[in-house]
Order: C-alpha cells, then sequence, then structure tokens
C-alpha cells in the first residue's frame, strides 16, 4: 500500500551557512558533489562546497533521516506527521511525496538496495527492533532474515554483491551513545552472504564496531571506539571467501567528539559524518 501527498517540493525556504545550528542526519548524492540533511524538522539541501541551502520538505511533522538511491532519482526519509514515524519516498529533482508505511510502530529509513528498487528500514512493530524491506512501488514490508522475536538486525547495509552487513546489539541501536562499554552485548559487523547461505563475522573487537557504510567499488566503513574514541574505521573483505582480508584499518580520527552517523557517497571514499 501507498499514499501520495501533494507537495510542493522544492518549497519557499533558505538557510545560509552563518545561520545554521543543530543540522542533523547528512546524506550525499551518489556523486558526491550534494548532501541533504535534516535541519529545524524539514529536509535541505546543499552542495559540499557550500552554499545556500535550500528546502526539500514542509510536512507536518519532524522529516529525519534522509537516504538517497544509488541512481540518484529518488529520496526516502521518515517523518512523524502522523504520530509515529513512517517511511515516504519523493523524487529528488521534486514531485509528489509518497507514503510507503502505515504501522503505529516507528519506521526508520537505513538504507537502499544497488538496484534502487528497494528501501532498508528497521521497526520496532514486532520486537524490539529488525530490518524490513520495502519496495519502491509500495507494498507489504518484508522482514530481514525471517520471523523470529530475537531477531534484532539493524544498521543493515547491502553490498554490491548482495551480502547484508549488519549489527545485531542494542549497544549499536539503542544506545550508540554510550561510550566505552566493554561486554557481552559489544556489537560486531556481521554479513549474510546469501550465495552460500553464510553468515560471517567481519570484527571481534571487545567494544563497539556498528554502523556498516558500504560504497559501490565494495569498500566497508564503520565507526569503532578500539581507539578509545569513536572514529571511522575500515575492513578489508576477502572477494572469494568474504572473510575479514586482515585487520581494520583507521580512516579518520575524532578525537574529543563522538559520530553519531557515518555515510558516504556510492562511487568513492568521501565520507559525510554527523558528530
Amino acid at each position: 500500500m501507498k499514499f501520495s501527498l501533494p507537495l510542493l517540493f522544492l518549497c519557499s525556504g533558505f538557510v545560509t551557512g552563518q545561520d545554521l545550528f543543530f543540522a542533523d542526519d547528512p546524506t550525499l548524492t551518489p556523486d558526491g558533489k550534494e548532501l541533504v540533511f535534516s535541519y529545524n524538522t524539514d529536509l535541505w539541501r546543499v552542495p559540499v562546497a557550500g552554499g545556500t541551502a535550500v528546502r526539500l520538505t514542509a510536512l507536518e511533522g519532524n522529516e529525519s533521516v534522509p537516504r538517497i538511491s544509488p541512481d540518484g532519482k529518488w529520496l526516502a526519509f521518515s517523518s512523524d506527521q502522523y504520530g509515529n514515524a513512517d517511511i515516504y519516498l519523493v523524487p529528488l529533482d521534486g514531485g509528489q511525496i509518497t507514503q510507503l508505511t502505515f504501522h503505529e510502530a516507528d519506521d526508520q529509513v537505513q538504507g537502499w538496495s544497488w538496484d534502487s528498487g528497494t528501501v532498508y528500514f528497521s521497526s520496532g512493530r514486532y520486537n524490539r527492533m529488525s530490518t524490513y524491506t520495502i519496495p519502491v512501488t509500495g507494498g507489504t514490508p518484508v522482514r530481514l532474515f525471517g520471523e523470529n522475536y530475537f531477531n534484532n538486525v539493524h544498521n543493515a547495509a547491502e553490498h554490491p554483491d548482495g551480502s547484508i552487513y549488519f549489527n545485531e546489539s542494542w549497544e549499536s541501536s539503542l544506545f550508540i551513545h554510550r561510550k566505552r562499554y566493554r561486554g557481552p552485548f559489544n556489537p560486531d559487523i556481521k554479513s549474510y552472504q546469501p550465495k552460500t547461505d553464510t553468515y560471517v563475522q567481519h570484527t571481534d573487537w571487545e567494544g563497539k564496531d556498528m554502523l556498516p557504510v558500504i560504497d559501490r567499488k565494495g569498500n566497508v566503513y564503520f565507526i569503532s571506539d578500539r581507539d578509545g574514541f569513536l572514529c571511522i574505521w575500515s575492513q578489508r573483505v576477502h572477494p572469494d571467501s568474504k572473510a575479514p582480508d586482515g585487520a581494520p584499518s583507521a580512516v579518520q580520527h575524532f578525537h574529543g567528539s563522538r559520530i553519531a552517523m557515518l555515510n558516504a557517497p556510492l562511487g568513492g571514499v568521501e565520507l559525510e559524518v554527523s558528530r
């Protein structure tokens, strides 16, 4: 099921850099030249080089977690204009906003399939949290990895080879903000390999490895506190076995601050960080 909302996508509204505080949820366009972010309950678009940000949405609720499709044509986001967060879709260049989910639980966008035909999102509709998929054409959401109450998969990211990378601990969902956690619920980066129907664990750090991001070349990035701070790391993957190929390497350190979100353009290694 889907529902369309008539709306002028490029609404009247501009923000300049010197006036901007508390911007969040940045996501890059596939070419890495523009980014969309959440600010003051709406979504905005601005060149990466800087300039005037143009408002993209003006719904009554709070629009958040924007994600742009790999083909650059669609923008998926969550909005709570009817009380709980649902998934919405709109052409990136302007057009009609379409509501994709209608459940009373909160649905939060996570990402896209590489063919730009499916949106991944997390929801607590049957347990604390699981990942679901829904086609851009609408329909009934499908739960990733089956109907099991203890299926807590989240932070899902699709690899170009079709595998799914994910976390499954509350420390990488409800308690991302908790620093220096060490214990049995430390999150690791794992993946499901559909060709062999196997699961692979890619990290085994005693602290937090979470929020995997994968670019079009198959480079895997994630956030880890293995040096005492939440910073950006990468992990090479063996092209045949899909197992980790060597130890993770540091990409960027942000000592003294906390990374809340990580996004990568789909064709390169430039990263956008919310902290």
